[in-house]
């Protein structure tokens, strides 16, 4: 994305005083399903709850999966990387406010050297709505990131869009149209606008075009499960598959 008009620490004042609106309106923008998904992305991680986890928030946002699963693990640092600074500056503001221990960093994904500052050797990385944005190739050299930065017997837990494997995909397709939807064009309308006011500027002009060769909804489970292995996890498992995403974990094998 292109750079802001104003620097980060004017994002972070400019909003300062807006943050519990922003999130309301993220949270309505993000879907009524996904408390339930970041539950349960905290609750399948395989370590005691009172132990000081190092945990990665990859592409944070407001930082809601970090917070999740700080609420869990009390004792955990969560560290949180986002593209985006406004982003990042509410994700900033609120684990300040809350007192959750981590950094988070502005970083692209794209660009070879994002994961450069981080000490790595984390006990997990989640992951929520990201990899999809990329094409296969950036996607599998990120995960590839993903695994140097776990500990050994550390974890992936990710959710993305997802589509039924070719034979199945005319039924499930039908099936889905039925379904509430997950997301709106209002509300996603209604959370940038008003954070387009707050800031001042049109940040949303900032954003960028997007690949046309995108991951998407183009994968199955089996894609994404797939790609995990081939990233070098030793294992993996299917937490949730609804009519519009999967929650996938994976353990870098000891």
């Amino acid at each position: 994305m292109q750079p802001p008009p104003i620097s980060q620490a004017e994002i972070e004042a400019r909003i300062s005083d807006h943050l519990d609106e922003l999130l309301q309106l993220w949270w309505a923008e993000q879907g009524a399903s996904k408390p339930r998904d970041l539950e349960l992305i905290a609750s399948v991680l395989p370590f005691p709850h009172g132990e000081a986890l190092r945990v990665l928030d990859l592409c944070c946002g407001p930082g809601d999966a970090g917070r999740a699963i700080q609420r869990l693990y009390p004792n955990a640092q969560i560290d949180g990387i986002d593209r985006d600074p406004f982003l990042a500056s509410i994700c900033i503001g609120v684990n300040r406010r809350g007192h959750v221990p981590g950094g988070i960093l502005v970083r692209d994904l794209h660009d070879d050297g994002w994961a450069a500052d981080l000490a790595g050797n984390y006990d997990a990385v989640a992951i929520v709505n990201a990899l999809h944005w990329f094409d296969m190739s950036r996607a599998r050299m990120v995960l590839n990131d993903v695994h140097h930065l776990l500990a050994n017997g550390g974890v992936l837990v990710f959710a993305e869009p997802v589509s039924a494997e070719a034979p199945f995909a005319p039924g499930f397709d039908a099936w889905k149209s039925k379904q509430p939807p997950r997301y709106s064009q209002e509300n996603w309308e209604r959370f940038w606008s008003r954070a387009n006011a707050i800031l001042g500027y049109d940040h949303t002009g900032l954003l960028g075009s997007r690949d046309t060769n995108r991951i998407d909804d183009h994968l199955s489970v089996a894609g994404w499960v797939e790609l995990v292995i081939k990233a070098g996890f030793g294992s993996a498992d299917v937490f949730l598959r609804d009519a519009d995403q999967v929650i996938v974990g994976a353990v870098k094998a000891t």
